[in-house]
């Protein structure tokens, strides 16, 4: 049987909670403190990773999409994607160093989970940016996430009510601030048009 269609009933109640929530964009102050947020937690039943970092060559001119999928765990379960990056073909434009990116030219692109709990991914290299016009997509499912949002011990109506949506930190210790970011609750999954390298992670509060 596949994994998909044996998730427990919390699970099940997640999907659910989510469906009338809408745009994912939480309410409220759109920088805060870590301290001040509730990060999404991969639930306990959740597959593993089959890889908690990637690495791979973006070419100006070569749009290019890659993956972070749950493992094969079982016959005929193909692995749920955790996360899918996209760059389209005129998306780079500005290297780290600042100057601008020209034809054929490319750059290593590392994506690295930061917490195997938790929804956090870093990117790099740092510092470097996408086109206003043509921006990078970044997908993060919430499949696989603990069907308690809010992290208060009960999955309750209260899980209703939190909105949670793809927030970034530009450093260590720097508040984290939130970007604009759509919810397709069908699919579970968040996505957002990001324009630069950073940590992003699932969060609300």
């Amino acid at each position: 049987m596949l994994i998909r269609r044996i998730l427990p009933a919390a699970a099940l109640l997640l999907a659910g909670v989510l469906s009338s929530c809408g745009d994912g964009s939480p309410s409220g102050p759109t920088e805060k403190p870590g301290s001040e947020l509730v990060f999404l937690r991969v639930a306990g039943n959740a597959p593993a990773l089959q890889t908690d970092r990637i690495q791979f060559w973006a070419k100006v001119g070569d749009g290019i999409e890659r993956e972070i999928r749950y493992a094969n765990t079982e016959p005929g379960y193909n692995g749920d994607e955790c996360l899918e990056f996209k760059i389209p073909g005129n998306g780079l434009w500005k290297k780290p160093d600042g100057s601008l990116f020209q034809r054929g030219d490319s750059v290593l692109i590392s994506i690295r989970v930061v917490d195997l709990q938790h929804f956090s991914f870093e990117f790099q290299p740092a510092g470097l940016r996408f086109s206003p016009d043509h921006p990078a997509e970044l997908r993060l499912s919430f499949r696989w996430a603990d069907p308690d949002l809010n992290g208060d011990g009960v999955v309750d109506d209260r899980d209703r009510s939190f909105n949670f949506g793809i927030w970034k930190q530009e450093a260590d210790g720097l508040p984290w601030v939130r970007i604009g970011t759509s919810r397709d609750s069908d699919l579970q999954e968040l996505r957002a048009d990001i324009s630069g390298f950073t940590k992003y992670a699932m969060a609300g509060g």
